[in-house]
């Protein structure tokens, strides 16, 4: 026969495009096969979901209260709120919903309806008893180490409330309705009146602690106004009072007599720039007078500037002149007296003006400091009145529009459910466990598996025999049986393997044991006989010598070990008749090792020697993975025929041993698949069925 080609197992083919395609018909072979433990794990999901539901849960009642967050503001004063409302954006409904569904609300549930004095939310009130999982976390943590809590102490109270309430938090659900501002919220509880009081104390706390939040703001926001109140009020009085003690001190003068003094003041500097050209025109008059020499001067000059008459009383014109310029420098001392009088009245009145214009301005700050006190004071008392109305109206953003009421059937467990999702997870669980099992032990289950392993033909399908058969049972296969007809197709076929010349040695081996090769030759050895064929069995495992014990008196008898080291002539050694017409060669008493012997060239000899006797001599030898007494008796082999058992044979030892077989220059010539149960038989097409109709009518 042709070379053999050993390949890896194959779990997937290449498609046109050269990308791995997973192979469907495969894996649904491979769930086909294991429908029986696939539907095993269908059972006991549902005997697990009728128990859990039926037996194992504990009845919970729903109960739902529904409230809306109200996004209207409506305010009782026409003033910009204290207090703001809500406002309907994503982020607020999202934290409200976070709110109610917050510790601190659940908290305030927890104290509002005692919870922690009931024993469904309370876990330490209820009877341990003897828990084999607790017992064993315990013991875990004891040798890791860790911290054992000792449930008879008294536990903290804090700690009670807190594992009340991620209890009371685990039965209950808050959700948004979508597109809507309404929050339902679910709880779940043993009694239907407790799921109810619940709810409903949810939505009281939620919508009570609204408006206290917005009550406590509000009073804080009116007491904080009041302070400020006080406090503007005394700035106030305080402000007043300075500028009454500005006026007083300064005597202030309003704004318009200011202005008067101004302009008395700009009349003064008129007046007194009149009276220093007066003074500047008599100080010149007197220069001009004093230096005049002649009475005709004098008398001139007297009549020009109004001393005419001072010089015509006089009775002589000296005494004349003298009393004119007697005249003159008093009229000059009056003159300069007047413009020192306006000087002075100009210095007062400019340090009044001073005075009084300084006083105005600190008088016209206070003032102005004063109306902000006032005007500050008048709005904050404003927003006291106002807010202080608030207290007692405040509304909360949020109202009930759905109270919960006693549900009247459980919510949980949904026992339909439960039990659908049992049977489909037994299901799956089946599926993964056969799929696992089945890649993980990668057995044969069926030709065209061993066809992607190797390119060795698979001539025979044989059948799980009707009845469990021992080679010495091997007449029982009669021709009128089906097991007796597969033997004698396999028969067919191994005499037509060389065409024209029929095979005279022939070697039954296999990948492990149990895969029935001595069966399978003593059926095959009896079957030759029955055709005429003279036949040899030889029992080539020197080890085991499963075919002697039975038919060679427990392999007391000598056989192939000893015609091999030379102790006795194979006629001596063969049994003639031992199996109906087939002669047997026992193993013979096995003092050494096999392969060594079967290694030194006895076997060459015997061959020759049984060729002469006999039309076919048939071997069954060991498994290949075992030792490697069928790959040299292979050697001298017309036909070396390699057994598999149906879904027992695992892929990787079928290979090794065909590489082992390949790396020894003998590769097998045919490959047997054997104890096919007839309920794998449909992977195999029509054949199963056509043959049972012919047998059975």
């Amino acid at each position: 026969m042709g070379s053999t080609n050993v390949s890896t197992p194959k779990t997937s083919f290449a498609a046109d495009d050269g990308q791995e395609v997973l192979d469907l018909g495969a894996i649904f072979a491979i769930i086909w096969r294991g429908r029986w433990v696939i539907a095993a794990c269908v059972l006991i999901g549902l005997i697990v979901g009728i128990w859990r539901a039926y037996i194992v849960a504990t009845p919970l009642y729903g109960a739902e209260v529904q409230l809306v967050l109200d996004p209207r503001d409506e305010k009782v004063v026409d003033i910009e709120s204290v207090v703001s409302s809500l406002s309907a954006t994503d982020e607020v409904i999202r934290t409200e919903v976070h709110i109610l569904g917050g510790r601190e609300l659940a908290g305030q549930v927890v104290d509002r309806l005692n919870l922690i004095s009931d024993p469904e939310f309370n876990m330490m009130l209820r009877d341990p008893g003897f828990n084999p999982v607790q017992v064993l976390k315990d013991m875990i943590k004891g040798i890791l180490g860790m911290q054992v809590y000792d449930t008879s102490l008294t536990p903290d109270p804090a700690f009670v409330r807190e594992k009340v309430i991620q209890t009371l938090l685990a039965n209950t659900r808050v959700v948004n309705i979508p597109d809507t501002y309404i929050f339902s919220i679910w709880v779940l509880s043993e009694n239907p009146f407790k799921a109810a009081d619940i709810a409903n104390a949810f939505a009281d706390t939620y919508v009570e602690n609204q408006v206290a939040v917005k009550l406590n703001v509000t009073e804080q926001a009116t007491g904080w106004l009041a302070e400020r109140v006080t406090e503007l009020r005394s700035q106030l009085e305080m402000n007043e009072r300075r500028v009454a003690d500005i006026r007083a001190q300064a005597d202030v003068t309003s704004p318009a007599q200011l202005i008067g003094l101004e302009n008395r003041l700009i009349s003064l500097r008129s007046a007194l720039a009149e009276r220093a050209a007066e003074v500047a025109e008599q100080q010149a008059l007197q220069t001009e007078l004093t230096s005049l020499q002649t009475v005709e001067e004098q008398r001139v000059a007297a009549r020009r500037n109004g001393y005419g008459a001072i010089l015509a009383r006089a009775d002589n014109p000296q005494d004349g002149w003298r009393s004119v310029l007697a005249q003159l420098a008093r009229d000059l001392r009056e003159a300069e007296a007047k413009e020192q009088a306006i000087r002075r009245s100009m210095a007062d009145l400019e340090i009044t003006i001073a005075t009084q214009s300084d006083a105005l301005t600190e008088v016209v700050q206070a003032e102005r400091d004063a109306e902000a006190s006032r005007l500050l004071f008048e709005n904050f008392q404003n927003r006291l009145r106002e807010t202080s109305m608030q207290i007692g109206l405040q509304r909360a953003d949020s109202r009930v529009i759905s109270r919960a009421f006693p549900p009247d059937r459980p919510a949980l467990p949904n026992k339909g459910q439960i039990l659908i999702l049992s049977v489909f997870l037994g299901g799956f669980l089946g599926t993964v466990l056969v799929v696992v099992l089945q890649l993980s032990r990668a057995r044969l289950h069926s030709a065209a598996q061993i066809a992607g392993l190797t390119s060795v033909p698979v001539i025979a399908v044989l059948d799980q025999f009707s009845q469990k058969i021992r080679p010495e049972q091997a007449s029982a296969l009669g021709p009128q049986t089906r097991d007796g007809e597969a033997i004698r197709n396999l028969r067919t076929t191994l005499l037509m393997a060389r065409g024209d010349v029929p095979p005279q040695v022939v070697v039954f081996t296999s990948a492990e044991s149990g895969d029935g090769k001595s069966t399978l030759s003593a059926a095959m050895a009896h079957n030759m006989a029955q055709i005429g064929k003279s036949v040899l069995l030889v029992d080539g495992d020197l080890r085991r010598h499963y075919l002697s014990d039975p038919l060679a008196d427990g392999n007391s008898k000598p056989g192939l070990f000893d015609v091999l080291s030379g102790r006795c002539d194979l006629a001596e050694a063969v049994l003639p008749g031992a199996l109906g017409q087939a002669d047997i060669l026992p193993a013979g008493s096995v003092s050494g090792s096999a392969a060594d012997l079967l290694s030194q060239g006895g076997l060459t000899a015997l061959l020759s020697v049984a060729r002469s006797h006999w039309d076919i001599i048939i071997f069954d030898t060991p498994p290949i993975s075992v030792v490697p007494d069928a790959r040299i008796i292979g050697q001298h082999a017309d036909l070396l025929i390699l057994l598999a058992q149906w879904n027992t044979t695992r892929q990787a030892v079928f290979t090794d041993a065909l590489r082992e077989l390949e790396q020894g220059g003998r590769s097998p010539d045919g490959i047997v698949l054997t104890k096919v149960k007839a309920a794998a038989k449909p992977l195999y097409g029509a054949t199963k069925r056509s043959r049972d109709r012919y047998y059975h009518g």
